[in-house]
């Protein structure tokens, strides 16, 4: 496994990155379990600490400290799976809330996927260059 290199120095404390709006940056779940009825959810930030996203319907029995198993994250030609811990919903489970999750990925190959996704955003940070370093290698 190959070490990527972040500026993360503590996961709580790590600034959030905004997608630019090309990379079509959202977040997929079955709801309210793995297989349940599909959700595609457009993601707001990344971080070291977790993820936002936009609700874009009613998710009833959505709520702080559900787990959320078997997400993936998509971000333009990357997708990476993991879970999601639901750590607040502003205002609630309602169609253009926004839920706030700690993001566990998948395995050494999704960890690495993750670490590298953000170690680009704060590589382009300020030149909106999305394409040039989303490209898997």
């Amino acid at each position: 496994m190959s070490v990527v290199k972040t500026g993360i120095r503590c996961r709580r404390k790590h600034r959030r990155f905004v997608p630019p709006s090309e990379a079509n940056a959202r977040v997929q779940f079955g709801y309210p379990k793995p297989g349940g009825h599909p959700c595609e959810m457009k993601l707001k930030d990344l971080s070291a600490g977790g993820l936002c996203f936009t609700l874009a319907h009613d998710l009833p029995g959505l709520d702080v400290g559900v787990s959320i198993d078997q997400a993936r994250l998509l971000v333009g030609d990357r997708c990476i799976s993991g879970d999601l811990f639901v750590m607040h919903l502003t205002p609630d489970a309602s169609a253009g809330s926004v839920c706030g999750a700690l993001f566990f990925p998948d395995g050494d190959e999704n960890i690495l996927a993750v670490q590298t996704l953000i170690a680009q955003f704060e590589q382009a940070d300020g030149q909106r260059r999305f394409f040039d370093f989303v490209e898997q290698d």
